[in-house]
């Protein structure tokens, strides 16, 4: 593994679970009752988390819900664990993880990381400067903004790396931009290290809209 990519804690990565949701969501009882109702755990508690994040666990890009089909399972388990915690913040997600025990966080973050659902590469209406400067600060990083690359922690075209930090690739644009806007202000704080607050600090907005728009027209091997 990369040395660098140990001290990664990635993206919301590209990077789990709900950051926005203007969707409809389960209610903490609801989420409770579906996962502790029934000897089969996860299975149980799945549609609440499929009312969010897609029967396949494809996400919902509208409403800022990331895809966890293929994301790693120990990246999948933190943020449930610092969803309970209250490390990562929530009101949805934190009710809902908090109603889980232990085994069915772990359950959880198996089933996802065993899916697989269809892909489509995200439009976009970057033009090729923006998608050039995304592949650039994916790629190289900046310099001058000291701002790394972004494979240099997610991977070969941001497709992960096991134990350290989330795919990217396929990820859409609308959750990447929402996760770095909320390590940039300071309202998520679950990355080891500070890293992905850092990171965030040294991209402006074009930044921001280029490097997530190239990560969403990627493909993964994931999907």
């Amino acid at each position: 593994m990369n040395p660098r990519s140990r001290r990664c804690a990635g993206l919301l990565s590209s990077s789990l679970l709900i950051a926005v949701m203007p969707a409809p969501a389960p209610t903490q009882a609801q989420a409770q009752a579906a996962a502790t109702t029934s000897p089969a755990g996860a299975a149980a508690a799945a549609p609440p988390c499929e009312a969010c994040h897609g029967a396949h666990g494809e996400g919902m890009a509208a409403a800022h819900v990331p895809r966890l089909a293929g994301q790693s399972a120990d990246y999948l388990l933190k943020q449930l664990n610092d969803f309970a915690q209250g490390t990562r913040d929530n009101p949805i997600m934190r009710n809902f993880a908090k109603a889980l025990s232990e085994k069915q966080r772990i359950e959880f973050a198996a089933r996802y990381a065993a899916m697989s659902a269809p892909f489509t590469a995200q439009t976009t209406s970057l033009d090729e400067v923006q998608l050039a400067r995304g592949h650039q600060l994916a790629f190289q990083g900046s310099e001058v903004k000291r701002v790394q690359a972004c494979d240099s922690c997610h991977g070969p075209d941001g497709v992960g790396v096991d134990f350290a930090a989330p795919y990217l690739a396929g990820q859409s644009a609308e959750y990447l931009a929402s996760a770095i806007k909320a390590f940039q202000q300071g309202t998520r704080k679950n990355d080891a290290g500070e890293l992905m607050r850092s990171m965030a600090q040294g991209l402006d907005e074009a930044d921001i809209a280029a490097v997530t728009g190239y990560y969403a027209t990627q493909g993964s091997a994931t999907h």
